[in-house]
């Protein structure tokens, strides 16, 4: 039901809630599947090298990061958002 904001708003919209739903239900799936474990072992909030990735395995990430979202998603740029909600936050701003 949202925030409870007067107009039914849930502080931001719709669309960029679901488009972060989307890109954080990818990103588990695809960091579960190189680990081989379920998606509901994954946490989002521990950074790739915690969770078990190496750098060849990150390698990997990106680009099963841009067949499952539709987006590009750089080396880099696990390595400045390196978790998947840090992530998943870079990758959903407009």
């Amino acid at each position: 039901m949202g925030s409870g904001l007067p107009d039914g708003r849930d502080g931001g919209s719709g669309r960029e809630q679901g488009r972060r739903t989307t890109l954080l239900s990818a990103a588990v799936a695809a960091v579960a599947d190189l680990l081989g474990v379920a998606p509901e072992a994954v946490a989002t909030g521990v950074p790739f090298s915690d969770l078990g990735l190496s750098s060849t395995q990150l390698a990997r990430l990106t680009a099963a990061l841009e067949d499952a979202m539709g987006v590009e998603v750089s080396l880099t740029a696990l390595y400045d958002h390196p978790d998947i909600e840090q992530l998943v936050e870079h990758l959903a701003m407009p």
